[in-house]
């Protein structure tokens, strides 16, 4: 994946979300979120920042996600950035 392809997942997840297809959105988000955490993804620093804090955002958004289940999944996600080192 290329930092251009994560901007693109980025606005489909956000589209998927707003269709309220929470399901495909978390899917998307939490192949990001493994994405923005692997150190030999071939980022620049900037585009480490850039999409880490897009894909916090994402996660964000399933706070108000009706789906108990997928909001507990998905929320779940933002551990991994608990102990990034940046």
């Amino acid at each position: 994946m290329t930092y251009q392809d994560a901007l693109d997942y980025l606005r489909i997840a956000e589209n998927a979300y707003n269709v309220q297809a929470y399901s495909e959105s978390a899917e998307i988000v939490e192949k990001l979120a493994y994405f923005a955490i692997d150190r030999e993804n071939g980022l620049s620093p900037q585009q480490r920042v850039e999409i880490t804090e897009a894909v916090k955002q994402a996660i964000g958004r399933f706070t108000f996600c009706p789906d108990e289940y997928i909001w507990e999944k998905t929320c779940g996600l933002i551990d991994l950035f608990r102990w990034q080192i940046k």
